[in-house]
């Protein structure tokens, strides 16, 4: 999916060489390469800075020397419904821009740590709930390819949960890929049981297993 997106919607945002490519560092930690295979492995390791982490997808990626593997990330792939039938709630619902970076990284970064950057707002449309001027819940499009959009990025202030921004701000993304005729994917951590029974009550449906894989380049090796 990185590889597809990096070739296609998000080229502009990509750095490649040759069998790999992977997206800038200060946009997201996704890498791909065209098979994971030894050598595809190999042309990764330039890409990266000493000590620098990306995740793959795909295949169980070879172990060449210069690379450190971590633990494997389980993740579960969702399909968005093709049709909403529920009306849009959407007061109080705003569109974010990358001026509002710095408070998106802060608000991501109590959920998932490391994994949106100052850049990675460059990736789709996001949108955002605030009380005065606090960001207290977020969710926007991060892998695009032709006619899939995914959604990611949701998440909420701590003290700010069991209302419902989370609900209202899929579906608004959901009602916005509708009209734009593309599919909505996301992906979810197998042990985010919380999060996969939202999902699910808003009709999204399993896909797929999508492991993550971690990798990074050996600072020893530089």
């Amino acid at each position: 999916m990185p590889w597809y997106a990096l070739r296609t919607e998000h080229a502009g945002l990509a750095i490649s060489a040759g069998a790999a490519c992977r997206y800038r560092a200060d946009v997201a930690p996704f890498a791909a390469t065209t098979d994971n295979s030894a050598d595809a492995m190999l042309a990764l390791i330039p890409m990266l800075e000493p000590g620098e982490l990306v995740y793959l997808m795909g295949a169980a990626p070879a172990v060449v020397p210069g690379l450190i593997y971590g633990d494997t990330f389980p993740c579960l792939r969702m399909a968005g419904p093709e049709r909403i039938e529920a009306e849009m709630h959407d007061s109080g619902i705003v569109s974010l821009t990358c001026a509002d970076a710095p408070a998106m990284v802060a608000l991501t970064n109590l959920a998932f740590p490391g994994f949106f950057r100052p850049r990675t707002c460059e990736m789709g449309d996001y949108f955002g709930i605030f009380e005065g001027e606090t960001l207290i819940a977020m969710g926007g499009e991060r892998l695009c390819i032709p006619g899939w959009h995914e959604i990611s990025g949701v998440c909420t202030r701590p003290g700010h949960t069991g209302k419902g921004y989370a609900a209202r701000l899929i579906a608004r993304l959901l009602h916005e890929h509708v009209r734009a005729r593309l599919g909505s994917f996301l992906h979810v951590s197998k042990s985010n049981t919380r999060a996969i029974c939202l999902y699910s009550h808003l009709g999204f449906s399993l896909m797929q297993d999508v492991p993550l894989y971690p990798v990074s380049r050996d600072g020893d090796r530089a």
